[in-house]
């Protein structure tokens, strides 16, 4: 299966802390067998909007919603209790996707993939931006499985590797989306056809059969 994850820090990557658990993650599904790329989009070159804009950012969204993508992970610093400016910029560009589902009959490009979220810094503003993101993730239709969500306070590379709650952390998260990303796909085809199958029971009784 292949991960993407959205890197928001607005440092460069190699000074950033949350850059760092970005990292572990990517090796912990890479040695489980699967694939997963890191994106940094101070990086790129992009416009602050909620349009389908023809920019660097454009590609990386678009790449998202395509099948092969089982799960997104949103990486971000806190500054003064919130996410940063590059995520919250991620979060308005992806507000597209959700109108291409409102005009073409609630069709949800994002159902049935799962997200998880990396916040990195101090305790101040942890549960509101994972709640914010949570929200965010339920209305694409994203599944955010049970403990999918790292919150780091550990500071500096060395410390980081070495801290035993952020290594914690990153296994569950890395074993649970795997988990989830691989069970999602079953249970939404039981659950179709079980619908399926009442709507049937329901004409039969509607017309007296």
């Amino acid at each position: 299966m292949k991960f993407i994850i959205v890197n928001g820090t607005l440092k460069p990557s190699t000074e950033s802390n949350v850059s760092v658990i970005c990292e572990m993650v990517k090796l912990g599904f890479e040695k489980l067998g699967h694939e997963c790329e890191i994106v940094n989009t101070a990086e790129l070159n992009y416009k602050n909007s909620t349009e389908d804009e023809d920019d660097d950012l454009r590609p990386v969204i678009h790449k998202m919603i395509q099948p092969d993508i089982a799960g997104i992970i949103i990486a971000t610093p806190i500054w003064w209790g919130m996410f940063s400016s590059h995520t919250q910029a991620l979060i308005e560009r992806m507000d597209y996707i959700d109108t291409w589902s409102l005009d073409d009959n609630h069709y949800k490009p994002m159902f049935g993939k799962v997200m998880g979220t990396i916040v990195s810094g101090g305790v101040d503003g942890w549960q509101h931006i994972t709640g914010t993101l949570a929200s965010f993730a339920s209305n694409l239709a994203l599944t955010t499985p049970p403990l999918c969500n790292i919150e780091s306070e550990a500071q500096g590379r060395d410390n980081i590797l070495q801290d035993s709650e952020t290594i914690g952390m990153v296994k569950t998260l890395v074993n649970n989306m795997i988990a989830w990303a691989e069970e999602l796909p079953k249970e939404h085809s039981k659950n179709a056809n079980s619908m399926i199958t009442k709507c049937n029971s329901l004409i039969k009784f509607i017309k007296g059969e």
